[in-house]
């Protein structure tokens, strides 16, 4: 190996573990590591290197994503249909704890799982707060949701954006795929989980409390109310139809977050585009930047070729290889940074075995659901739960230990593997 191979794999490790140890600001380590290998000249041109190795349709994705959510949050949408559900379903605990969990789910398709803790955990802890019972089950339940709803669609989960962009799948391809082993998984995992805390789950409710609850106030403008659920919708149905309408996923994002904040924000640019995550954005570029040096410099031809030589020449083995492994590292190393390096890998395949890789399509979507399912092993797996744990120390001044998040995590983990490994063989084998 180069002098350039070692640099790139050495910054590629630091980064990972700057990540995994949470002691400084993930976008910082893998900006400045980008950075490092822009200037240590393991590219021979930084443009070039910066044009070819972005995925310019995911940044904006996220951007265009990042607009429209935030300018709906403002109108009080996810917050209605959220007590909406309450009132609804509140009749006794099992089923309150379902429509949550089925809500969080479904919202984490499209709105990310991210945004979607981030309304929904706050909305849960006032519920269990006034109603009086045990928050745990609730909070894990919706983190396990939320990592297994944003499967089902490219918009999900920001792994998706990745693979979708990178493999060219549209939306409802994607969806045509992923939601019927997310439907699966879900179910598993509810069942599960309502067996794990039956006794918490049977406690009744004070019926007169969820009946008090008042939508009334939080519908500031009926006219805002009515455009955000008509620009949910339309999005889904654009997104749906975009290989007819001949859009990019990012066209499509970029297109729902400056007409909604053209619609109900106009005068609010510069406030909604101070919410953006930009510190995301941000860590994705720095991330297409390393995983690029890692194939510049060779180090992805060598993990490519182990790779194939330990699976045989084998699509099946290598599909259940690359989910395994993908898996296993989101679970310890976050899914983002795994993601952006197994991409490029997966790209090299056909180069190395045109006969047995000409349909990647299973490789990218054991890809996709080893990372999202992965999310689920540790506190640390995925965003949403570093997320929803911070707002749970925020409001409650509590925290899940590593060891508690881990034991349920590893269990519905388990089974979502063996559930995932046998429909990937009927779909695809």
């Amino acid at each position: 190996m180069s002098i350039y191979s070692i640099t790139s794999l050495i910054v590629f490790i630091m980064v990972v573990a700057g990540i995994v140890s949470q002691k400084i600001d993930r976008a910082l380590i893998a900006m400045l590591g980008a950075i490092f290998l822009l200037a240590s000249g393991v590219f021979p041109d930084q443009v070039t290197a910066i044009k070819e190795y972005i995925d310019y349709n995911t940044l904006l994705l996220l951007l265009g994503m990042m607009i429209f959510v935030e300018t709906l949050r403002k109108t009080g949408i996810f917050t209605f249909l959220g007590l909406a559900t309450l009132k609804v379903f509140g009749n006794n605990t099992y089923t309150l704890f379902i429509s949550l969990t089925v809500m969080v789910a479904l919202f984490s398709g499209f709105i990310d799982n991210v945004t979607t803790v981030l309304v929904f955990i706050p909305i849960t802890l006032a519920i269990t707060d006034s109603l009086k019972i045990n928050y745990f089950p609730f909070v894990m339940g919706e983190i396990f949701a939320s990592n297994i709803g944003g499967m089902a669609t490219i918009i999900g989960d920001p792994p998706n954006i990745m693979i979708a962009s990178a493999a060219g799948f549209t939306f409802s391809e994607f969806a045509v795929v992923m939601y019927p082993i997310t439907l699966i998984n879900f179910l598993f995992f509810e069942l599960l989980f309502i067996y794990f805390f039956r006794k918490d789950l049977s406690v009744k409710l004070d019926k007169n409390a969820v009946k008090s609850i008042d939508l009334s106030h939080i519908v500031e403008n009926k006219r805002e109310f009515i455009y955000s659920i008509l620009l949910f919708a339309g999005v889904i149905i654009t997104f749906a139809l975009q290989h007819k309408l001949h859009l990019e996923s990012s066209t499509v994002a970029l297109a729902a977050g400056f007409l909604s904040l053209f619609l109900l924000r106009p005068k609010e640019l510069k406030e909604t585009l101070a919410k953006v995550e930009w510190e995301n954005i941000l860590f994705f570029f720095a991330l297409f930047l390393i995983a690029g040096a890692l194939e510049e410099t060779g180090i992805i031809d060598i993990f490519s070729n182990l790779l194939v030589s330990f699976s045989g020449h084998s699509l099946f083995v290598f599909s259940f290889l690359m989910l395994v492994i993908s898996t296993f590292f989101a679970g310890f190393l976050n899914n983002v940074p795994l993601t952006a390096a197994m991409i490029p890998v997966i790209n090299k395949l056909p180069l190395l075995n045109p006969a047995v890789f000409a349909n990647l399509d299973p490789v990218w979507y054991s890809l996709s659901l080893g990372a999202c399912l992965g999310g689920n092993a540790t506190p640390i797996a995925a965003s949403a739960n570093v997320i929803a744990l911070g707002l749970l120390s925020q409001y409650k001044g509590k925290t899940i230990s590593f060891k508690d998040f881990s034991k349920y995590g590893f269990i519905i983990l388990l089974g979502n593997i063996i559930i995932t490994l046998i429909y990937l063989k009927i779909s695809f084998f």
